[in-house]
């Protein structure tokens, strides 16, 4: 069942423009944004780690060719962390390269330096690098890279042209030329592979399938990669592309994101974003952003960055010193406004203290009506707290006199189940008297006889014979067991309750008990000494032991209280007795 208070939000919610959903959604992400960069230090610290542990490992390698791959690692670490000390691990595997007369691995190393060149805004000497890379020997994979580099390099002469629009649209063309050469050599295989496939298709307009691609590719990604950041920036252009401002905003927030997780100081994201903060008016966050991006382009020493953030900061900084100009006016305002307030505050105190002075001497007057009012109120609840302990008093002997009652009604049904378990056993013991003397004396009348035809022989078999004795004393077992059943008829079920399920015990014949439950017939009735058991059932004291010992350890209840449980099974069938 819905509640009111949910039908109540989900009201609201139904009621709202789909806008303001945008906005919420817009601001989380920002607000992510913001306690990312809150922690950028923490990321760093990671880079930093990662880059420790491969100083360790390196300086255990001797082999070149070992040493070649660590220095590969170095690179993928640093490339757009640190331009310095990226550059330094590209020339130590160019000398390896050439040293192993490795023709391939120089042409990668001279396209991974034309990168760093171009991303510190060498641009001239980033061309430089790429023209002494022999493209006749480029596997498909190094052609790739070749070309993303190409297109790398033409969108920074793009950027750096400026108002130059003449030498602008010439860097262009060829940047989109290198972009449709690309996707000839490119593989579906290859982590830009979308990212190139999306820039190709904001130049040709074809963008359903490739945004539905990077949309599917993101969802099914963490935001803690470059590749992730790059392909949420491409993805974000392509909704501006259709004029969807909002998700725009939101997947270079994303961009930005995975930029900052991944220590990336070559952001282009943020820096987007910081402008778009500022058109919005959002001037605390575009101030914030925009000097965080200026911060990494000096640290990359970004040249060409550097230019660019310089001219935006310059804009956003203005509008934040205006911001701030604002603020401190309308601080002015509200100090002044306090200042008036302050004023009228203490003239009412004055009023308010003339009134409460009135007030006080009529609460005086009150006062002492109250305090006489009081005293028979008091007396009142005096009355009614004797008469409350009387009834408590009273109540409480009821709740003794029934307690009594329950106990002697309990001590009753014991006298009375004794008495008849007692008339019980006096008739059984009687019986019993009666046949075993109607037995000793046809067994005298028997020897008499057999004595006076001089018989020794057979008198000597009949009293020597054991038989006779084990007989009786199966009869007497019988007895035993019949009478005690009659007066526990539920003995034996109340008793398997407490033993383990698959160990309980099984009667082979109807009302003959087994040993076991003869031994703990006895302590039902209150002979619990092992000893006196065994003198009363004819067997040996380890007998009684034993049995009773493999019964503790069967119970399902501690070994200590069984004997005391067993003790109060039953409940003897007192409806019999007269």
């Amino acid at each position: 069942m819905i509640n009111k208070q949910t039908l109540l939000v989900l009201l609201f919610c139904y009621c709202l423009p789909l806008p303001i959903f945008a906005v919420f959604e817009t601001e989380k992400t920002l607000t992510t944004l913001d306690s990312t960069l809150a922690q950028k230090e923490e990321y760093i610290e990671i880079k930093e780690q990662k880059i420790l542990q491969l100083r360790e490992k390196k300086s255990h390698v001797t082999d070149l060719e070992e040493l070649y791959w660590i220095n590969k690692l170095f690179y993928d670490e640093y490339f757009v962390y640190d331009s310095d000390s990226a550059l330094h691990y590209i020339y130590e595997n160019l000398r390896i390269a050439n040293e192993l007369n490795n023709k391939l691995g120089v042409a990668e190393w001279k396209i991974q330096e034309s990168f760093i060149l171009a991303a510190t805004g060498l641009l001239k000497e980033a061309t430089d690098a790429l023209k002494e890379v022999d493209r006749s020997i480029l596997t498909r994979r190094l052609k790739t890279e070749y070309y993303r580099q190409k297109i790398y390099l033409y969108s920074h002469l793009v950027q750096y042209s400026g108002d130059e629009e003449r030498l602008a649209d010439l860097y262009y063309q060829k940047e989109k030329n290198y972009r449709d050469s690309i996707l000839t050599v490119i593989t579906p295989n290859d982590p830009l592979y979308l990212w190139h496939k999306a820039w190709y298709a904001l130049d040709t307009g074809d963008l359903q399938s490739v945004k539905q691609q990077l949309i599917s590719d993101l969802a099914n990604n963490t935001n803690n990669t470059r590749y992730y950041a790059m392909k949420a920036y491409v993805l974000a252009h392509i909704y501006n592309h259709e004029n969807n401002e909002k998700e725009f905003i939101n997947y270079l927030t994303l961009s930005a994101i995975a930029d900052v997780k991944i220590a990336n100081n070559e952001i282009a994201s943020l820096q987007e974003l910081a402008y778009i903060m500022y058109t919005k008016g959002d001037i605390d966050r575009a101030y914030s952003y925009i000097n965080h991006c200026l911060t990494n382009a000096q640290l990359y020493k970004n040249r060409v960055r550097v230019v660019n953030i310089a001219s935006t900061q310059n804009t956003i900084h203005k509008a934040y010193q205006e911001l701030n100009a604002q603020q401190k006016q309308k601080l002015r305002f509200f100090l002044y406004l306090t200042s008036i307030l302050s004023i009228i505050l203490v003239i009412s105190l004055f009023y308010i203290y003339s009134q409460v002075k009135k007030i006080s001497i009529a609460k005086n007057n009150q006062k002492e009506t109250n305090k006489l009012l009081n005293k028979h109120i008091k007396e009142l609840s005096e009355a009614h707290k004797n008469l409350a302990k009387a009834n408590d008093d009273l109540e409480q002997t009821n709740l003794n006199t029934k307690i009594l009652n329950e106990q002697l009604n309990e001590i009753n049904n014991k006298l009375q189940e004794s008495n008849y378990v007692k008339e019980e056993y006096v008739g059984y013991v009687f019986s019993l008297c009666s046949d075993y003397i109607s037995k000793l004396d046809a067994f005298r009348l028997k020897i008499n006889r057999l004595i006076k035809v001089r018989k020794y022989d057979e008198i000597e078999n009949l009293t020597s014979a054991y038989y006779l004795p084990k007989k009786e004393l199966e009869e007497f077992y019988k007895s035993f067991d019949a009478v005690f059943l009659k007066i526990y008829p539920n003995f034996v079920a109340d008793f398997n309750k407490l033993l383990e399920p698959d160990k309980q015990i099984v009667l082979k014949k109807e009302n003959q008990l087994t040993t076991e439950l003869r031994i703990y017939a006895l302590v039902r009735l209150g002979i619990n000494d092992s000893v006196k058991i065994s003198d009363f059932l004819h067997c040996s004291p380890q007998t009684v032991y034993n049995n009773r010992l493999n019964t503790r350890n069967k119970a399902i209840i501690p070994r200590e209280i069984f004997a005391e449980t067993v003790q109060s099974l039953g409940k003897a069938k007192l409806n019999n007795v007269k």
